[in-house]
């Protein structure tokens, strides 16, 4: 039976000895790769990465978001019913009025229910940092109210002898939901687009 010759046994062409060549170079490429490389290679290689980034348009910062600034700016201060004011102190609706107007210089309501029939009702899929989150924590009406943070947390002022909190909306908090609301004309960008 003849025997096989594959193609790099054959020396026949110059083309051939070219591939035979290649052949028995490749073990040492594959060597020399193995090597790592120096230092200062790997740092050039890494940095076209941070180039890229600043394409990224970082997103529109609005005045909802000075609302929940102003309000966690109050955490730690003292309850106070019928308070509207850092001095006096808050109730949960005098701090929700306080923080939109100095936050978004809108005038909402003076009581959780009153805010809650001027807030645009939005799913909680679509609520947004500054939103207004609404509670019943006494009867059908709703009676408690909270500047909403995104992933779950909202910022408020609880009851008496409990200070200007973050809470997590579980437990109590999401037996009591009635859900969450937006102020028309209050989600303004602070910049220009063109800006931002």
């Amino acid at each position: 039976m003849p025997r096989q010759i594959t193609p790099f046994q054959q020396t026949a062409t110059p083309d051939n000895s070219r591939n035979v060549q290649q052949e028995t170079t490749k073990p040492t490429h594959k060597t020399q790769a193995a090597i790592p490389p120096a230092a200062p290679s790997t740092t050039q290689a890494a940095s076209p990465k941070p180039a890229s980034q600043p394409e990224a348009k970082p997103p529109a910062i609005t005045s909802l978001d000075k609302v929940a600034y102003c309000a966690l700016r109050q955490r730690g201060k003292g309850y106070c019913w019928g308070g509207n004011s850092p001095m006096k102190g808050f109730d949960c609706s005098g701090l929700t009025q306080y923080s939109f107007r100095q936050g978004a210089s809108i005038d909402i309501p003076r009581t959780a229910a009153a805010q809650y029939q001027a807030a645009i009702k939005v799913p909680k899929e679509e609520a947004g940092r500054g939103d207004l989150v609404f509670f019943r924590t006494r009867g059908n009406r709703v009676s408690h109210v909270g500047i909403y943070l995104g992933e779950d947390r909202f910022v408020h002022a609880p009851r008496t002898g409990k200070p200007i909190t973050t809470t997590k909306l579980e437990g109590y908090w999401k037996r009591k939901l009635v859900g969450f609301g937006r102020i028309p004309g209050a989600c303004q960008p602070l910049l220009p687009k063109s800006v931002v």
